[in-house]
């Protein structure tokens, strides 16, 4: 024990705000994957493998929804609630968690711990920590109680009294927390042309990618007013309909996907598929068969994700929507960096730009250790590990096929995926402010 405590102190940083978060989730993980080892969490006559466990909590906790057995099948229904906590704490995050049980026996919130709810949420300043968590509690339980009776509604057309309620209260907390867990086999390609499930669908995955910050600003203030809020809502405003066209004119004639649909079937078919690779993980046509540049586009929205602050992985539309800034302030040859009539920290611009090349390298890196590892076409491995990377939950077939090796590699792109890379980095002692001491000389590189 000891032994392993210098390790960590060594391996680790653990004064640092990052710290908790990074062994918050592993802390979730490890107890997720105890529990479903344990007989009641599988259905009878199935037994599950020490890895898969470990894979199913980890894609759990980290709100990713790849899977490695059907959901609702193999698992009891024990399995399945396990499985849906551990996406609720995940979507809310290990501090989140943490602060709400401390308030519950009436703890003394740590400073450091404030800092680190302020990492997670992305905050300004660690002031009014415990108000925040309370609010993000409330959006939660309107959110996805709104959900629930929708889909419940919709949900008891097609399934008996209770199983129509467990698959509304399942689906209800896996769309919010962008989980893309599904108790259905085939995910909801049943459900392609019901528009009272594909809309619910939709809308918790947009209010849980956005950010509890931009929740908190539309229900305070009842306008969009910070540029934060503002980037964040022009950009998933055009990513969704970017890719809802795109996918609408690729896929239009494809017999395996949107061809034999009407045509407000194929149109909402595209409106689901541009929203869902924005970390949600859930489809209603099969992605295996999606065209080539479909699959493409799919791996280019996953790769920019969700919000800051939500409960979703990726770089994050901030991040996008900084370097584009960052392209036009370059060409156009101003020295500083404007988004919407506002001036973007430097700060804010170095940190996107790291977190962006950061995110490539964790992600060619998964890659490459997927086509050295696997059996596959390069375009489907390429696929999952931005899957994973973005914690979405699409797969072209992959998953269930991955050797040991394959889900050990998956299993680290999950976890760095939802923590952050930098975070990660940050834990680790890596990555610090430090008060810059030296400055050397300047001097041209040629470009």
């Amino acid at each position: 024990m000891i032994a392993l405590k210098s390790f960590l102190g060594r391996t680790f940083v653990p004064s640092s705000p990052a710290f908790p978060i990074l062994f918050g989730f592993l802390t979730l993980i490890f107890i997720g994957t105890l529990f479903l080892l344990l007989p009641f969490s599988v259905a009878p006559g199935n037994t599950i493998r020490f890895i898969d466990a470990l894979f199913t909590a980890t894609s759990a906790v980290c709100v990713t929804g790849l899977v490695v057995v059907d959901t609702g099948t193999f698992f009891s229904i024990w399995g399945q609630i396990v499985i849906l906590v551990l996406i609720q704490f995940g979507g809310l995050g290990y501090m989140t968690v943490a602060t709400l049980l401390a308030l519950t026996l009436r703890r003394r919130i740590e400073y450091r711990d404030r800092l680190a709810i302020r990492d997670s949420f992305s905050l300004d300043v660690p002031g009014g920590i415990v108000r925040f968590v309370l609010d993000v509690l409330r959006y939660v339980l309107w959110m996805e109680g709104i959900g629930f009776v929708l889909l419940f509604a919709a949900f008891l057309r097609y399934l008996p009294v209770s199983k129509a309620a467990f698959s509304a209260f399942f689906h209800s907390i896996s769309a919010f927390c962008n989980a893309g867990f599904s108790t259905f086999s085939n995910n909801l390609e049943n459900f392609v042309l019901d528009p009272l499930v594909n809309f619910p669908i939709i809308g918790l995955i947009v209010t849980g990618g956005i950010g509890f910050v931009v929740i908190r600003e539309l229900v305070e203030r009842r306008h969009i007013a910070s540029l934060h809020a503002r980037t964040v809502i022009l950009t998933t405003l055009a990513l969704i309909s970017t890719g809802t066209i795109v996918f609408l004119a690729l896929e239009f004639h494809n017999p395996l996907t949107f061809g034999p649909l009407p045509g407000w079937g194929k149109l909402m078919a595209a409106l689901f598929l541009s929203v869902t690779p924005r970390t949600a993980g859930f489809n209603t046509v099969p992605i295996r068969y999606l065209h080539p540049a479909s699959a493409l586009l799919a791996m280019f929205l996953m790769f920019i994700g969700a919000s800051p602050g939500g409960t979703g992985g990726g770089v994050k539309t901030t991040t996008l929507a900084i370097i584009l800034a960052l392209i036009r302030s370059a060409l156009q040859g101003h020295d500083g960096v404007d988004l919407l009539h506002r001036r973007v920290a430097r700060n804010a611009v170095r940190r996107a730009l790291t977190v962006f090349f950061l995110a490539l390298g964790l992600v060619f890196c998964s890659a490459f250790l997927l086509l050295v590892t696997q059996k596959g076409t390069p375009l489907d491995l390429a696929f999952e590990a931005v899957s994973a990377f973005g914690t979405v939950g699409l797969s072209r077939g992959v998953t269930a096929n991955l050797s040991d090796a394959g889900k050990l590699v998956i299993i680290v792109t999950m976890f760095l995926g939802r923590v952050g890379i930098f975070t990660a980095l940050v834990a680790m002692g890596i990555a610090r402010e430090r008060k810059e001491l030296l400055v050397y000389p300047e001097e041209r590189v040629l470009i």
